[in-house]
């Protein structure tokens, strides 16, 4: 069985990331499904953008200027005042647009509710899946809204909408997760995990995109010391330094790691613990195809996984 073709934020090489044009392009070509990022608004409204602040590269004003970095927090904007920024193109000769060149824009796009992506998802011609992300930032709780307001928020949307069982929450933030699965034990929750150099001794490989030198010792004491504030108390050093062992123990179904991390042993042992296991964000055409007896591959390029999946 071929894994399950999940557009990352809609399809993110194709189409401006997480916008409704993006959902709608990856619903119509025939993807299972959409992986998709969820905060809050400052009057609460659950919004689909990626960044706890409005990324410069990405949003132009209703003066149709570019913003200046850093933008504003999405948690201090009211949903009409988010709504007043199009979020269809990236800026031109931007960092963004070069690692992009294939995106076409799609200008008058607005940052969605998740109830938008929910209605598109739903005219889909074929079952449709909804990877939603809780967005919320484990390091600086300032940023985002708290994880359990989120989860709640979030779920709240689902099923109103009666999609929560066609819906996988995901996160690198487990306390939100935790506490979904607290108040709707049904909901499927698929933990996601950092790239696993980054705790191991020495430097992680370029590819693995490390953060700087102090906040990758911040985040190793952290997990050396099973302090993670992400880890909601579920660190892997309680678990024998298993990662997909804390993952069970925390009530997980699945487990969502960075795709180098998905080829290796620790996919075997999450397997016979029956968890399921998809990976992000794989865009090279040999990962594409290595990967493909996961349950799930998350890219940027849907078209080309499709094609390789149909192979």
């Amino acid at each position: 069985m071929s894994a399950l073709n999940i557009a990352h934020r809609g399809g993110a090489g194709l189409w401006p990331e997480n916008t409704r044009a993006a959902f709608a392009h990856a619903a119509a070509m025939g993807c299972d499904g959409a992986e998709l990022d969820v905060q809050l608004t400052k009057d609460g409204e659950v919004v689909v953008f990626h960044d706890h602040r409005l990324k410069a590269d990405l949003v132009r004003d209703v003066q149709d200027e570019w913003l200046d970095a850093p933008g504003p927090r999405v948690l201090d904007l009211t949903l009409e005042e988010l709504q007043a920024y199009d979020v269809g193109r990236a800026r031109p000769g931007s960092g963004y647009a070069q690692a992009h060149p294939d995106l076409a824009a799609q200008d008058g796009e607005r940052v969605p509710l998740l109830a938008d992506v929910v209605a598109i998802a739903r005219a889909a011609k074929k079952p449709f899946r909804l990877f939603v992300e809780l967005k919320t930032s484990f390091a600086d709780r300032s940023l985002s809204a708290p994880p359990e307001k989120l989860a709640e928020a979030t779920l709240a949307v689902l099923k109103k909408a009666d999609y929560l069982d066609r819906s996988v929450l995901v996160g690198f933030d487990w306390p939100g997760l935790l506490h979904a699965k607290t108040i709707e034990p049904s909901v499927t929750c698929w933990f996601t995990t950092l790239a696993q150099s980054w705790f191991c001794d020495g430097t992680p490989p370029p590819e693995d995109d490390p953060p700087s030198e102090p906040a990758l010792k911040i985040l190793r004491y952290w997990a050396e010391t099973g302090t993670s504030p992400w880890a909601g108390g579920f660190d892997a050093v309680r678990y024998g330094g298993s990662i997909v062992q804390a993952i069970k123990a925390a009530g997980g179904d699945g487990w969502f790691p960075f795709y180098r991390d998905a080829e290796g042993p620790m996919t075997d042992e999450a397997r016979k613990l029956g968890l399921k296991v998809g990976a992000w964000t794989v865009n090279e055409v040999a990962d594409m195809r290595a990967l493909n007896g996961l349950d799930a591959i998350c890219a940027d390029r849907p078209d080309v996984l499709k094609s390789i999946l149909q192979k």
